[in-house]
């Protein structure tokens, strides 16, 4: 019986002390008519950075004012600093009464919206882009969708919706925190206790230079004017907005330098609030598709193709470096003339020649003697080999673009492949497709021997060697093209040596003008010892003659990036 009694004591005991003592703060709490709370702490996403710490996408805290309907303390007063002469009436939930309030109203009505639980103070982590540049490729962030919110997301988490925010969303993103909030019978917080910290998102740097980013949208910018300049010469209507992209890289190690892509938009429309619906219908509905990365699409390429055809030849043995053709104005083939640009002939020519002066009639010829079959098979093989055909590795939404083959032919259509369009390859025409950024690629490995894998987020290189015996033959042509031929006009003064191919790609249901205009240039070539090696490429959309459009848009990156001035750059200056 007194074992009983002891017992009961101490059971008595041992739920006195969880009272008073494990327990003695919730209900201090619960007994002022209090009330305790878990609530999520949002998390920073993580930075987007230059390659040298400019910080391109950031946050910063923000404050809105929500209502959520019923009568307000101090409403005249309110109404009164926000400049307001009613608050709007909710209707499916709270409404956002001001967003984004000014830094030195927030101390204020805090005041005056303290205890209202109906009118308060919500604080959030907004997005934005000090230096809005490159939005195709750094790309936006919205508010979580229903989507994104059955994935695990909150109504105020802001989630990657395009670009880089979109294909790195998981390194960028935050997770988020728990605290545990007491607050008195009128709302007012009262306590606050962490239990769980959030977690920002990880800070990512890119390979992108701001400063060579900035030049290279300028200089497409620059080219409308070059571009109209064409039109006029030809009595066309002048163009309103340019469409283009260009792209830089680092040849040995496919870093990508700048990305640009024409026309421009500002990723901050679509993060700021109050939202600005009608700025972001005029980006989505802009005919001129200025949230389509052109860099990454894939069109024709014409005679920037030209390289790739020549190395397949020399590789696989069908043509030999010293072969010879007269670079006439056409020739006549299964019954169809087959023109060269220029209607003057332009003399005998080898390969280099031929790559110089841009010539389609010599490789037209040179297939038609190595067997348009054989060829075919030489040029799909040489382009794979090279990049063609296939991602990049830029971790971002890309085209691969279009090798063509008998194979394909058939799977497609249905039917045989033909003679005659082994010759419309041959000079970057017909099915081909190439992205900018593919033909980037290409070009280093042209430049280099090695094929790199192109990348956006800072990392370790990755290349790997393209076989051949002769690349010195095709660099020697696209330095030709330079000192004496297609680009001579333009680059063979400039002060660092460099190379390239000029390209004007016939784009189907388009007359003379509307061609899509390409250059793609290295250097310095040959290699001066001075400096640091760069592949550009740009691409401008029915821009007409490559050398008038794309080629001056290659030299003011090309400047930009060896801290060449204009003055030097000039053409024609010594």
């Amino acid at each position: 019986m007194l074992i009983l009694v002891y017992l009961g004591l101490g059971l008595l005991g041992a739920r006195l002390f969880w009272l008073q003592v494990l327990e003695h703060d919730r209900y201090v709490t619960l007994s002022r008519g209090n009330y305790l709370k878990t609530e999520t702490i949002p998390a920073p996403r993580g930075r987007i950075l230059d390659r040298n710490g400019v910080v391109l996408a950031d946050n910063r805290v923000a404050y809105d004012l929500v209502y959520t309907g019923g009568e307000v303390r101090f409403l005249e007063r309110i109404l009164d600093l926000l400049d307001l002469e009613a608050l709007p009436e909710p209707e499916d939930g709270p409404v956002v009464v001001a967003a984004n309030l000014p830094e030195d109203l927030v101390p204020t009505l805090a005041e005056l919206t303290a205890g209202q639980k109906n009118l308060k103070i919500v604080e959030r982590i907004e997005r934005f882009y000090p230096h809005p540049i490159a939005g195709a490729v750094i790309g936006y962030v919205q508010r979580a969708s229903k989507e994104d919110l059955a994935r695990g997301y909150e109504p105020d988490d802001l989630v990657g919706k395009a670009g880089l925010e979109a294909a790195l969303e998981e390194r960028l993103r935050g997770r988020r925190g728990l605290k545990l909030v007491e607050r008195d019978v009128r709302g007012a917080v009262l306590r606050e206790r962490v239990l769980v910290p959030p977690r920002p998102g990880e800070d990512v740097h890119l390979t992108l230079d701001y400063r060579l980013q900035k030049a290279a949208e300028t200089a497409l910018e620059a080219a409308l004017k070059d571009v109209n300049a064409g039109r006029k010469k030809l009595g066309l209507p002048p163009e309103a907005v340019l469409r283009g992209a260009a792209i830089a890289i680092d040849p040995n190690t496919g870093a990508v330098l700048a990305m640009a892509s024409a026309p421009y938009f500002d990723p901050n429309v679509f993060v700021r609030r109050p939202v600005e619906a009608e700025r972001i219908k005029a980006v989505i509905q802009n005919p001129a598709k200025p949230l389509l990365n052109r860099a990454v699409q894939a069109y024709t390429p014409g005679s920037t193709f030209k390289p790739i055809t020549a190395s397949a030849l020399l590789e696989s043995g069908l043509v030999a470096p010293g072969k010879v053709y007269r670079c006439t104005p056409a020739i006549l083939y299964g019954g169809q003339v087959r023109r060269n640009w220029s209607p003057r002939d332009l003399g005998p020519m080898t390969v280099e020649d031929a790559l110089a002066w841009s010539c389609n009639t010599w490789f037209y010829q040179a297939v038609i003697d190595a067997g348009p079959l054989r060829a075919l098979s030489a040029i799909e093989k040489r382009a794979r080999a090279f990049g063609l055909g296939q991602a990049t590795g830029l971790g971002i939404r890309e085209k691969t673009g279009l090798v063509p083959s008998e194979a394909w032919k058939k799977k497609t259509y249905g039917e045989p492949w033909y003679p005659g369009e082994t010759l419309s390859v041959a000079i970057g025409q017909g099915p081909v497709l190439v992205t900018p950024a593919q033909l980037a690629r290409a070009y280093a490995g042209l430049f280099t021997g090695k094929l790199p894998t192109l990348h956006l987020v800072a990392r370790p290189p990755k290349t790997h060697p393209i076989p051949g015996r002769y690349f010195g033959v095709l660099r020697r042509g696209l330095r030709k093209t330079v000192t004496e031929g297609t680009a001579r006009f333009r680059l063979k003064d400039f002060p660092v040596p460099t190379a390239g191919k000029t390209g004007t790609a016939e784009t189907p249901g388009k007359r003379a003008g509307f061609e899509h205009a390409w250059y793609a240039g290295f250097g310095p070539w040959p290699p001066d010892g001075k400096h640091p090696p760069l592949v550009v490429v740009a691409f401008v959309e029915n821009g007409g003659e490559g050398s008038r459009a794309a080629l001056p848009v290659v030299q003011r990156i090309m400047a930009a990036f060896w801290g060449i001035t204009e003055a030097d750059a000039r053409p024609g200056n010594p």
